[in-house]
């Protein structure tokens, strides 16, 4: 308890909270500026419930105050990714609300104390309480609950109940799903394998030339295929050129002396005296073992030889790491000082309600040797017993506790805290053995490009724009001025040009380009932007074309796809027409074709290596009649000519019911497919409207 009257009491422990008011200060900006371009004060609108500007700052807000000081995530992108996670909260309540699905209060709150989230976990850890007391804290109305403490419990207390709501829609879904007759059939022929052999031409060995595609194909394929461009958002086709903001071989020369200067002055003088007023650098600094994994906020990985060297040189040791790549910041470190303490620590505590004289009695019973066991149950005491799993970082506590702990580490209670309404007393019940602490400095100096270099990448850049006024010509000309000119479909949701999707997710693009991105929002197809950026890029935008319902066919990308489509489709017809008949067996074909006679054992359900997926499918679909057959087929990138000579039924071939109970058991056991589509399903569940872009 005396834990839980230190947050009450002490806020700055609660390290994960930090930089609150950097996003609402942006969000601020964004909307007293939209004023003079929308009155609309929606930031999202999911099926008929509307997300306010405001409930989405404040929300904004909140969240914010968990993200690391030293992130450094684009204030753009950060802004997407909480509206995101707003509108998928909501589409999930609204779903949820549809079904009659439920999450009561006391189920949260019984996860929330058998399985913590991650900050509620770091929060016990470094005040050597159990989530269970801290959830008894936080309830009890009469606790004065620090109003950050409370906030951020309330936050993940949502967290949990979106998890269970998720978990419980994702179950109902499941059951859902029950195996039919054509499912059974098609279960059991993917289940087979299939002994074929086979022989194929490719439609390379057609030259596009020979292919001749009209525009009237072109418009009747993308009318067949009309549904796949369907857009959720307007979106709009740009050309850019992005031009980087380097230092030059001036201002590194000028950055090198500069840094062997604060290198020195940083190893000469006591502790960080030689760089504290220097005003070229930031300083920070963090108190580390030789064992912690972590260090400034980021993973030490083994081959950091900077850390290393600094462990192992101890006290004054100075080391330092240059810049790689585009980054700038030469980075340099000194150890000022070290110490011998406990590193991690399991107390027994116990809370003492009431006068001085009552606290004396009791850790009079406790120096004389009582079990606080013995005094669970009294009246007015409460007692928390070490948990082996939750140790505390002895070197987090403040100062003045710390020396407590290391003075007692033999095992003697001691006065944690106490005032005239009561007093809690801790014993050190578990520790590690002493190490050493080292308290290391952190010099990081930026090497910026100067005025003069920054005014000359400018008027490069704007002395193209006024030659190259028209768009046709700002998109021609660009390779020959030496400018990388980039294309690009942009949604109101895209917060950074050059964001790539990978099976990872999203490759970070141009950090503070959403002021170009909304640019092209409020301008007309043809129009040019003025130069955006400073420091890191300059950026200039075209704006090419405006897509409202579909993307149309003048777009490239579609443009591309659907003339090679068309393009293999009458590869295959010419193919098919050349070779239809010319044989009876696969190696007759093989020979007409020139090429090789190829065997696989194909199961239908796995991923296809010879032969393409619609090919195998096909085959599938026929079943024993495909047996012994010669098929000569047109894929989506060969001709097949393909013969099924046995199948080969799965081992343990199942009966029908048989079939019928082992995918109905599959569907409920192997549910992560559902949950991790769960997100895309709802958000196609309903129409949702991102409309952030005005406030940016």
């Amino acid at each position: 308890m005396a834990a839980l009257e230190k947050i009450r009491k002490r806020a700055a422990i609660l390290t994960i909270v930090i930089g609150a008011g950097l996003l609402a200060f942006i969000l601020e900006e964004a909307v007293r500026a939209s004023g003079a371009f929308t009155t609309d004060t929606l930031a999202a609108k999911v099926g008929n419930e509307k997300i306010e500007m405001q409930e989405f700052q404040a929300i904004s807000q909140a969240r914010q105050q968990q993200q690391d000081a030293d992130s450094k995530v684009d204030p753009a992108v950060m802004q997407q990714q909480i509206l995101q996670e707003v509108i998928q909260e909501k589409l999930l309540s609204q779903e949820c609300e549809d079904a009659n699905i439920i999450v009561t209060g006391s189920e949260v709150a019984d996860l929330m104390v058998k399985n913590p989230t991650q900050p509620i976990q770091q929060l016990c850890q470094q005040n050597g309480i159990d989530p269970q007391s801290l959830l008894d804290f936080v309830k009890n109305p009469n606790s004065q609950v620090d109003p950050q403490i409370r906030a951020l419990y309330e936050m993940e207390s949502q967290k949990m109940a979106n998890q269970l709501m998720q978990a419980k829609l994702g179950l109902l879904m499941m059951g859902c799903f029950q195996a039919n007759d054509i499912d059974i059939e098609i279960t059991n022929n993917e289940s087979a394998v299939y002994d074929v052999t086979y022989a194929k031409v490719d439609y390379a060995t057609i030259d596009d030339g020979k292919v001749k595609i009209t525009d009237a194909e072109l418009q009747a394929a993308y009318e067949q295929y009309k549904n796949l461009f369907k857009l959720d958002d307007e979106s709009r086709r740009i050309h850019y050129i992005k031009m980087d903001v380097d230092p030059s071989a001036k201002d590194k020369a000028a950055a090198a002396a500069k840094i062997s200067k604060i290198y020195a002055d940083l190893q000469n003088m006591p502790g960080n005296s030689g760089v504290r007023s220097n005003s070229d650098v930031v300083t920070d600094s963090v108190t580390t073992t030789a064992n912690d994994k972590q260090i400034f906020g980021a993973k030490v990985e083994a081959k950091d030889e900077t850390i290393k060297n600094l462990i192992a040189g101890g006290l004054n040791t100075c080391d330092r790491k240059d810049p790689t790549g585009r980054d700038r910041n030469t980075l340099l470190y000194k150890v000022t000082s070290t110490y011998q303490s406990i590193d991690s620590i399991g107390l027994d505590m116990v809370l003492v309600q009431g006068p001085k004289a009552r606290q004396d009695s009791v850790l009079a019973l406790l120096e004389g040797g009582m079990a606080i066991d013995s005094l669970a149950g009294k009246p007015n005491i409460q007692i928390q017993k070490s948990n082996p799993q939750q140790l505390a970082r002895a070197f987090q506590l403040p100062d003045s506790i710390r020396t407590k702990v290391n003075d007692n580490a033999g095992g003697n209670f001691f006065i944690w805290q106490a005032n005239t309404e009561g007093a809690m007393f801790a014993k050190v019940a578990q520790s590690n053995p002493a190490t050493t602490f080292y308290n290391i400095t952190r010099c990081r100096y930026t090497n910026s490009p100067s005025e003069d270099t920054k005014g000359n990448l400018r008027g490069k850049l704007q002395d193209y724009l006024n030659k190259n006024k028209d768009i046709a010509s700002f998109e021609k000309n660009a390779k020959a001025a030496k400018f990388d000119i980039v294309e690009e479909v942009i949604t109101p949701s895209t917060s950074q040009l050059g964001a790539q999707a990978s099976q990872f997710g999203m490759m970070p693009g141009i950090s503070h380009s959403r002021e170009a991105i909304t640019w092209a929002f409020k301008n007309k197809p043809g129009t040019i932007s003025q130069i955006f950026g400073e420091d890191e890029e300059l950026i200039v935008v075209a704006v090419d074309e405006v897509y409202k319902d579909y993307t149309p066919l003048s777009d490239p990308t579609v443009k591309q796809n659907l003339t090679e489509l068309l393009k293999n489709e009458k590869k295959g017809e010419m193919l098919m027409k050349q070779y239809k008949g010319k044989a009876n067996d696969v190696a007759g074909y093989a020979a007409a074709m020139k090429c090789n006679v190829d065997s696989a054992s194909i199961a239908m359900g796995a991923p296809q290596q010879m032969l393409e997926g619609r090919v195998a499918g096909l085959i599938a679909g026929l079943g024993q009649k495909a047996v012994g057959k010669v098929q000569l087929i047109a894929g989506r990138n060969a001709i097949y000519a393909v013969q099924v000579n046995k199948i080969n039924p799965p081992r343990g071939a199942l009966t029908d019911k048989q079939t019928k109970q082992q995918m109905a058991m599959q569907y409920r056991q192997q549910n992560f497919p559902i949950q991790q589509m769960l997100g895309a399903i709802l958000q196609n569940s309903r129409k949702v409207k991102n409309n952030l872009v005005k406030f940016s």
